[in-house]
């Protein structure tokens, strides 16, 4: 059995609790639940694509009149734990690559990517006017249901076959991660679709980076 070269993780709900930065953002910002909803069900309906529905998002906000200093803000309370801290430095310490790719936030994702010291960072951006307010306008990076895409990406940018990489997230949107990848993980799952779909499912980061180790020892 080959050894893999590099871990993708999602972010939100797999290396923090945070269930989605959008929401915490929608409570902070206070957002309509209603309008919410409507914007999902839009999505989920096919009526608006993926960006669509993040700028319709964004639009809940802009009544507040935030500034990105305002997320960074809403996004304060949310760091990652010790032990992923730990679990996560070992992964690195033996040569492995680690990145994170979230369909959330950006500023979320590099915070915790600071905190970890990953490789690199892959999340939808939110635009700035001049003077550091929202501008009501996104930038697509990671689709929900085509992360696989951002994978792909990644294994070509380093260099390493996709079966070579292992995937670990915690919903049934995280299952597109696995296409073609060597290693498939699910950590904390809350759909049976990526328990399902998955390797092995865990509630313990140490246990998932010790399969990922026996995994490299063959």
């Amino acid at each position: 059995m080959k050894m893999f070269k590099i871990v993708i993780f999602d972010l939100d709900g797999t290396l923090i609790e945070s269930i989605s930065s959008w929401r915490t953002l929608h409570r902070f910002f206070g957002a309509s639940f209603d309008k919410v909803e409507k914007n999902t069900k839009a999505f989920f309906s096919n009526d608006i694509d993926y960006l669509q529905w993040m700028e319709e998002d964004i639009a809940l906000w802009l009544p507040k009149r935030p500034r990105l200093s305002d997320v960074e803000e809403a996004f304060r309370p949310y760091s990652a734990s010790s032990d992923t801290k730990e679990a996560v430095g070992l992964l690195m310490s033996n040569g492995i690559k680690v990145y994170i790719v979230s369909s959330g936030i950006d500023v979320l994702a590099e915070k915790i990517g600071r905190e970890l010291g990953v490789d690199g960072v892959y999340a939808n951006r939110l635009g700035t006017d001049e003077n550091g307010y929202l501008n009501g306008k996104g930038t697509l990076v990671v689709e929900p249901m085509r992360k696989h895409e951002i994978v792909e990406m990644i294994a070509k940018k380093d260099n390493v076959p996709l079966e070579l990489v292992a995937c670990v997230g915690d919903t049934k949107y995280d299952v597109s991660m696995f296409k073609g990848v060597g290693g498939k993980y699910a950590l904390n799952p809350k759909h049976d679709e990526i328990i399902e779909e998955a390797d092995a499912s865990y509630t313990d980061i140490f246990r998932l980076v010790m399969d990922i180790f026996s995994h490299n020892a063959y």
